[in-house]
């Protein structure tokens, strides 16, 4: 906004003695504004507009982008491998780049109809976009958007993206700086996985399934589970690891499988669950290991480890 409000003024043609005499207010004030030590109030946009004669919607857009930038990274990088999190660290678009997305999205382009990492085909789909928005921004220009849209968007599911745009609109789409609900949606939903059984050997040069994310959690299972193994391990079954789980198994997670309460307690599907099921996605933030006198005998425990118990700290960390 700082930057914004010093390129509208010399737009203007004015000094900041000028400004500050436009707008009643002291030149301290104005240098305030644009060395970013104060923020302009909202009441005075109106008289921003007409003195920059700037429309008011277009400052309190660069406004909210400014407001924007401040958001908190809020990613849990210690869950993942450096090339993943250097992955995510791209995942960011800008305000023209989510216009472009949401063209596509209306003129139904196929390549946002994919669900998993296969071939770039986003160049298929530009035919669909109005000469007039190309015109507009400029060819060049455009195959820039459209190069860092896609890299992007490769990534992720349109629905997931199309969810969190529609809720922020104005905000620059950035997963790093997501609201924590959104970031565990994100790595539980959101993520396309690559079709690695595509036959890429007639179009080799198109084929992307060989990037893809890598997420070894469940975020869902994480958060239900980790505050019940904070408490101690848990007894979690008797004999080979793969037996069902025993009656001290955490019921929270395995009620989770859409199994009813009063069935589960009476062993209705004591053989219909292993603990392979149960323990899918906690295997990086758990610990699932036997105490044992003799291998018939094993008794199998899952307790919480210290990644786990530095996600709980992310969980709960405003």
């Amino acid at each position: 906004m700082r930057k914004f409000i010093k390129t509208c003024r010399k737009n203007a043609g004015l000094s900041q003695e000028q400004l500050a005499e436009k707008m009643g207010v002291s030149v301290v004030s104005v240098q305030n504004w644009e060395s970013g030590k104060t923020n302009i109030e909202m009441r005075r946009y109106t008289e921003l507009s007409a003195v920059f004669n700037v429309p008011v919607e277009k400052l309190i857009k660069e406004m909210l982008i400014e407001e924007d930038k401040k958001r908190p990274d809020r990613w849990p990088g210690f869950l993942f491998h450096d090339d993943t999190n250097a992955i995510i660290d791209t995942l960011h678009l800008n305000l023209a780049q989510q216009d472009l997305f949401g063209l596509l999205y209306i003129y139904d382009a196929e390549y946002l109809k994919k669900t998993m990492i296969d071939f770039n085909t986003i160049y298929d789909d530009l035919r669909k976009i109005p000469y007039g928005f190309i015109e507009k921004v400029g060819s060049i220009q455009f195959m820039n958007q459209v190069d860092g849209l896609h890299d992007v968007i490769k990534y992720i599911r349109t629905e997931f993206l199309m969810k969190v745009l529609k809720q922020n609109p104005e905000s620059e789409f950035n997963v790093k700086k997501l609201p924590k609900e959104l970031i565990c949606e994100f790595i539980d939903e959101g993520v396309k996985p690559a079709d690695n059984m595509a036959d890429w050997g007639n179009d080799s040069k198109r084929y992307e399934a060989g990037d893809s994310l890598y997420m070894p959690i469940s975020m869902k299972k994480a958060k239900m589970i980790l505050p019940v193994l904070e408490k101690g391990e848990i007894r979690f079954n008797d004999g080979h690891w793969t037996n069902p789980p025993g009656e001290d198994a955490p019921e929270e997670e395995i009620l989770m499988h859409g199994f009813k309460p009063d069935l589960w307690r009476e062993g209705y599907y004591s053989k219909l669950i292993s603990p392979y099921a149960i323990l899918g996605g906690l295997k990086i933030v758990t610990d699932y290991r036997p105490i044992s006198g003799r291998k018939a005998d094993d008794k199998w425990f899952l307790e919480i480890n210290d990644r786990g118990r530095q996600l709980l700290e992310w969980f709960r960390e405003q």
